[in-house]
């Protein structure tokens, strides 16, 4: 048993989370990783727990998620001390993750091509809103914006003439940073094979494209679309959201309905559904949608969400608990497999495991996240600055 990326060092000079949860990644498997923090204020993720409607807390759980495992150094990279020390640091470094728009890497001296030269080896990885070109290559993006809005997204869940609903905090941050994450390391992968570094990089809006890939390719087919219905609306009843006699909801998704539909009658104790001329078929199910609809709203709201589950899962029926984000941590299912470990000096406090595995490899156990600038004094002494020079710095 090892840490699979033991040996590896990531710099980010970055900022929130689709970079530097990759880095997160990163650090779960192993790697030394150095997150740069201007001095005095620090990352500006760190605020973020503040911002409303996002849930109060006395903890700055953000920070703890996205930052464990990691070291925060202090530079200031609009000086040329703070600069000449990021290149030093560079130098040793297998891995820099950055999500400045080019106009600030260009301004902090850390564009592909500033530091390209300072090792053959190290890889560069971007991270951007809205590409790498085009007219908008300088425009801010949050995952709320470039993931969520401009992918189609937000306005595709909801129904005909409802409200547009805001994504959920880091919704499309953290499947972004996976996507840089295996970016990364198909470089490293290509490293081990030709010695070379060399760039890699990503978007929030191509993911968010990705994440709608099934109806980005419609659009690109000529398909035809149709407005998204109320509940009472939906034209496949199967494949629709339910509420339980306590008031809990499940997801209904019958994909493989022609072999389902008598097992699903059989299992809601309704098999006269199943000699129904109005259901008879997938297509007289669509026509007769509505009514289908209602007789199910019936049905479901007789029995609790734990008695439902039961019977669906008896009869092998598809179906989701619609989960409360509060009940997370109690959910039996996901403490079985570890999703949520214990942070080892914060005894009593766990957080949410990144989404990868490997057998053969341990993840390093979380460590709570730094204090800015905690290890400053420790990475440029290890650097070789005496201190002397690291107090000159901190004064400057």
């Amino acid at each position: 048993m090892h840490s699979i990326l033991g040996g590896i060092r990531v710099v980010e000079a970055a900022t929130f989370v689709a970079g530097p949860a990759a880095g997160t990644i990163m650090a779960d498997f192993g790697a030394d990783v150095i997150h740069i923090e201007p001095p005095g204020i620090g990352d500006a993720y760190r605020y973020l727990y503040k911002l409303r409607p996002l849930p109060e807390c006395a903890e700055n759980y953000p920070w703890l998620l996205d930052s464990r495992n990691k070291k925060s150094i202090t530079l200031n990279l609009k000086r040329p001390a703070g600069r000449a020390a990021l290149y030093r640091l560079l130098e040793t470094a297998d891995v820099f993750i950055t999500n400045y728009q080019p106009s600030v890497l260009s301004d902090l001296g850390v564009r592909f091509e500033d530091i390209d030269g300072l090792s053959a080896r190290l890889i560069y990885a971007h991270v951007t809103g809205y590409g790498d070109a085009g007219a908008e290559v300088e425009r801010p993006g949050y995952d709320a914006t470039a993931w969520w809005a401009r992918s189609g997204m937000m306005d595709l869940i909801r129904p005909h003439g409802g409200e547009l609903a805001l994504s959920a905090p880091g919704m499309g941050d953290h499947p972004t940073a996976v996507a840089l994450f295996g970016a990364i390391m198909l470089a490293l992968y290509r490293r081990e094979r030709t010695g070379q570094g060399g760039k890699v990089s990503t978007s929030l809006m191509a993911n968010g494209v990705w994440a709608n890939g099934i109806l980005a390719q419609a659009a690109l087919c000529g398909a035809t679309f149709f407005e998204r219905g109320t509940h009472a609306e939906s034209p496949n009843p199967l494949i629709a959201v339910y509420q339980t006699l306590d008031e809990r909801h499940f997801s209904l998704v019958m994909v493989k309905e022609a072999h389902e539909w008598d097992l699903f009658c059989t299992a809601i104790a309704r098999p006269e559904l199943g000699a129904d001329p109005r259901f008879e078929s997938s297509a007289k199910r669509r026509e007769h949608a509505s009514a289908l609809v209602a007789i199910l709203d019936q049905v479901f709201a007789t029995k609790t969400l734990a008695e439902w589950s039961a019977i669906l899962d008896q009869h092998r029926v598809t179906f989701g608990v619609v989960q409360k984000s509060e009940a997370l941590p109690s959910d039996a299912q996901m403490l079985a497999n570890g999703v949520f470990p214990e942070i080892v000096d914060l005894p009593g406090r766990r957080t949410v495991d990144s989404p990868i595995n490997v057998d053969g490899t341990t993840k390093i156990p979380p460590q709570a996240a730094p204090a800015l600038g905690a290890h400053t004094r420790e990475v440029l002494q290890n650097l070789g600055y005496s201190d002397a020079e690291i107090t000159a710095m901190a004064a400057d």
